[in-house]
């Protein structure tokens, strides 16, 4: 199962610092995190890039992933 590591920020939404979820897929991911932590809204989730063993994806939404991956949501970085 994937591992998903929350930032503070998510923490306080989850009350935990990781998960493992069934999901292999970014928007099956959403949909189990936010059924598993009500505190969680998918369009919020949405707005933050996710990195995928270590690879920064700032919009993850046709993303898949390994059972076996690692998986950290966090605030999109704006560049100018």
């Amino acid at each position: 199962m994937a591992r998903v590591i929350f930032t503070s920020e998510l923490e306080r939404l989850t009350g935990e610092s990781e998960v493992t979820v069934a999901a292999e897929a970014y928007r099956d991911l959403l949909v189990e995190l936010c059924a598993r932590f009500p505190k969680l809204r998918q369009d919020a989730l949405r707005k933050q890039a996710l990195a995928i063993d270590g690879i920064v994806i700032q919009e993850p939404l046709l993303e898949t992933f390994d059972a076996d991956s690692e998986l950290i949501f966090f605030a999109k970085i704006a560049g100018g």
